[in-house]
């Protein structure tokens, strides 16, 4: 089990490739939207942006290739294509665990760069929907988590120390942007590639 230090106050974490093994789910789906807009993108340049909102890696992908597509609506068509298979999620039994162990013991929190009908169908496929204190998607009204601001103002809602918190993720913006904001990082790769 993933050790976690008896002074933790709070646990915060990513969705899709963290909680759930979903990647392949939206991969498949940004594969789709690739064909269809003969866009160059690849499945590395997609996991270098793991945990950012879908229109914000849309836009930087595309920058500066003069692609005349509404982005809204190919990001709104590729969320549609993973909502689909969102039924057939399978947990990351790791990280599945620590939340079975600690619901109701600490509060726990869902920060998602990605859209708010998936990331709610992801954790009702699993049956986790209500072990958060509140979920965080790229739908709302809160910084990315590409700045630390992130994750301190989850730790000031909850009224902790950012120190006392605990994230757990598999993208590179939110580990890095979590270790700047003073908070302890499990990097979910490390237990499940």
């Amino acid at each position: 089990m993933i050790y976690i230090h008896p002074k933790t106050q709070a646990l915060i974490f990513d969705c899709d490739g963290t909680i759930a093994d979903s990647m392949i789910i939206h991969n498949n789906a940004w594969n789709t939207i690739a064909q269809r807009y003969k866009l160059q993108i690849t499945t590395e340049q997609i996991a270098h942006y793991n945990g950012i909102p879908t229109l914000q890696i849309l836009q930087r992908l595309t920058e500066g290739h003069g692609y005349e597509y509404d982005l809204s609506l190919i990001v709104e068509e590729k969320e549609k294509l993973a909502q689909k298979d969102i039924h057939r999620v399978l947990p990351i039994k790791p990280v599945v665990d620590i939340i079975e162990k600690y619901h109701r013991k600490l509060p726990m929190v869902v920060i998602s760069g990605g859209a708010s009908e998936n990331v709610y169908k992801t954790l009702e496929a699993l049956n986790l929907i209500d072990y958060f204190e509140f979920i965080i998607t790229a739908d709302d009204d809160h910084p990315t988590k590409e700045s630390p601001e992130a994750f301190l103002q989850i730790a000031k809602r909850l009224g902790v120390k950012a120190q006392q918190c605990h994230v757990f993720e598999d993208g590179k913006p939110g580990l890095i942007n979590a270790i700047k904001a003073d908070m302890v990082v499990t990097d979910i790769r490390t237990f499940y590639p």
